[in-house]
């Protein structure tokens, strides 16, 4: 059975917030009052651009999820089939043991063993 195994996350929360912060000060401190307006759109843009990869990333994760889900519940399936199919074979077993037990048993009676030695005695082949 294959295991799907998540990709890595680039970044931890703390390191996005860091990068985060020292962008939006760098973007401060080069854009005057005119130009704000244009540091807003590309500020807004690159949320965006960061936003749409952690989208991407969780997209990515559910699909991984639901493949995973669907294997097991093939696997889940396939194991309950050959569970019944080895009880019904048990059982199958179970009857043949008593039937070669029941006819050993009449095989070891007595009254099979003389009925035999009657027939033997006479030159008689034994009647089915």
């Amino acid at each position: 059975m294959n295991v799907i195994k998540p990709r890595a996350l680039s970044r931890d929360d703390s390191a996005f917030k860091m990068d985060m912060s020292n962008l939006l000060r760098e973007k401060n401190s080069k854009t005057s009052k005119d130009e704000g307006e244009q540091a807003k759109v590309e500020v807004s843009a690159l949320v965006s651009q960061i936003s749409g990869q952690s989208i991407s990333d969780v997209d990515d994760l559910i699909e991984s999820l639901q493949r995973l889900r669907k294997n097991l519940d093939d696997e889940g399936g396939r194991l309950e089939r050959d569970i019944w199919s080895y009880a019904a074979f048990s059982q199958s077993v179970v009857e043949l043991a008593n039937i070669v037990s029941e006819g050993m048993a009449v095989i070891k009676s007595p009254t099979a063993i003389s009925g035999i030695d009657d027939v033997a005695s006479r030159g008689e082949s034994p009647a089915k």
